[in-house]
C-alpha cells in the first residue's frame, strides 16, 4: 500500500516488465511510500547485444551502464508501456538499475524463481532509499 493508501499488486507490473528483452528482473516497491517504483537487473545476453549495437564497452556491466541515457530511455519505454495496465497512482514513477542481477544461485529467488521481497528489500535498501530522493 502507497501511503496515498493505494493497494497494489506488483507481480502484474513485474512480468510485464520481465517481458522486456533487456530486463532479468523487476521488482516493485513503494510500501508506505508517495510513489511506485522499481528496481531492475539486466539481462546478461541482451545487455551484451545492446552494448554491442550502442558502441557501449564490452566489459562495462550495469553497474558502469546504471546513468547512461540509451539505455535509460530504452528501459524508460519499457516502464511506459507496463504503466499502460494500471491507473496513474499505481504507475512506476521511477527505477534504478542494479549491479546485480537476482538468481536462485546468488539467493534472491526461489526455486519455483519467485523473488524473495524480504531479502531484496534488506540488500538493497540504499538503492530503493536513492528512488525516494
Amino acid at each position: 500500500m502507497t501511503a496515498g493508501g493505494k493497494n497494489l499488486a506488483p507481480e502484474p507490473l513485474e512480468d510485464r516488465l520481465r517481458s522486456h528483452p533487456l530486463i532479468s528482473q523487476a521488482v516493485v516497491v513503494g510500501d508506505r511510500r508517495p510513489y511506485t517504483a522499481a528496481l531492475i537487473t539486466l539481462d546478461a545476453g541482451a545487455l551484451a547485444s545492446w552494448k554491442r549495437a550502442a558502441g557501449r564497452p564490452e566489459q562495462a556491466g550495469p553497474a558502469d551502464l546504471r546513468d547512461d541515457p540509451e539505455l535509460l530511455a530504452r528501459l524508460q519505454a519499457a516502464v511506459d508501456e507496463a504503466n499502460t495496465m494500471v491507473s496513474r497512482a499505481e504507475s512506476i514513477r521511477r527505477f534504478r538499475i542494479l549491479a546485480v542481477d537476482l538468481t536462485e544461485r546468488n539467493g534472491y529467488l526461489t526455486p519455483t524463481l519467485k523473488v524473495k521481497r524480504a531479502l531484496v528489500h534488506k540488500d538493497f535498501a540504499a538503492d530503493i532509499e536513492e528512488l525516494y530522493r
